[in-house]
């Protein structure tokens, strides 16, 4: 084989393999096009936190693809450097099975707005991929979490390679929450927030709410059965803390139960069935934490100390 023939063998070679490449990963190219320009009309609409909820098909099924393609997206509007910030996937998936919501592109207002506020973000991106001949439609769009208007939207496509189609034909199956039974178990109640049972009392979380670098999280505690004396600390080893979702502790610094206060711990009795607010103050908390990812009480009665966790409580403002 001559010089001139072996080399525009190379050549073409090499334009071959550059075309597979190019077309193996096409969809890469595109979302980072779709997540740059979103992310500018993100920051333009003056947005803090943003959520990335799993794609799906026109239908609301979630396939390999659907999740693997707003994972990437997810972490392409992470890295465009606009100064808001993404909710990671895996913790939003454990909010949202907890509060038992909808996880999917297939998103209505109230939906929307229900999981704005419970996961503390105040836009969301949707999706949906559609087989199209040899190729896939992306369409993504961003959701004002607490109107559920469209802030932007826009399409796209990507070559249906061997790989495209493997994901394309696994559909996930949708986790289903777990039932409420043991008396120590998290349950729903009103605003989505959560109630426990632990040791005789009831805890019901009304909210943590910000104020400055201060947040404030009151707590209803109520004996069930009879009168009883509680004791709340948060000094030395039995701290009531904080944690927010930027990995963050803070201990009270002071703590109010039915308007009596205290620095160091707090004793009450409680009358059987009569709800009592309990107040816990935290300082210096980071101004981009929207999430008290865990708020633990430290208590004890006569008899035994206890701890009463919460998790993913938002933090309003």
């Amino acid at each position: 084989m001559s010089k001139k023939i072996r080399s525009l063998s190379i050549c073409g070679a090499v334009m071959f393999l550059s075309l597979l490449v190019s077309s193996a990963w096409g969809y890469e190219k595109e979302i980072e096009q779709l997540s740059s320009a979103m992310a500018e009309k993100i920051a333009a609409k003056g947005k803090k936190t943003v959520a990335v909820v799993d794609f799906t098909d026109l239908e609301g099924n979630v396939t390999q693809l659907d999740r693997f393609i707003a994972e990437e997206f997810s972490v392409a509007l992470a890295g465009a450097g606009k100064g808001f910030r993404v909710i990671d996937r895996t913790n939003l998936k454990s909010i949202i099975k907890e509060n038992k919501l909808s996880a999917t592109g297939l998103i209505d207002p109230e939906t929307a707005r229900k999981l704005g506020k419970i996961a503390g973000v105040d836009a969301l991106v949707t999706g949906t991929l559609t087989p199209f001949g040899d190729n896939v439609r992306l369409t993504v769009k961003v959701l004002d979490s607490e109107t559920a208007d469209i802030i932007d939207s826009a399409k796209s496509n990507f070559a249906k390679t061997q790989a495209i189609n493997e994901l394309l034909g696994k559909e996930v199956a949708q986790e289903k929450p777990a039932p409420e039974h043991t008396a120590t178990t998290a349950k729903k109640i009103d605003k989505g927030y959560a109630a426990q049972e632990v040791k005789g009392f009831t805890f019901n979380v009304k909210e943590c709410k910000r104020s400055g670098e201060s947040v404030t999280c009151n707590v209803s505690i109520t004996s069930n059965n009879k009168d009883k004396e509680i004791v709340i600390q948060h000094y030395n080893a039995d701290r009531t803390i904080l944690y927010d979702d930027i990995g963050n502790e803070y201990v009270s610094i002071k703590i109010i139960v039915g308007g009596q206060w205290a620095e160091n711990e707090l004793k009450r009795r409680l009358v059987a069935g009569v709800p009592t607010t309990a107040s816990f103050e935290f300082e210096g908390v980071n101004q981009a934490a929207s999430i008290a990812s865990l708020f633990e009480i430290k208590c004890h009665t006569e008899n035994e100390r206890f701890a009463v966790q919460f998790r993913n409580v938002p933090i309003s403002k």
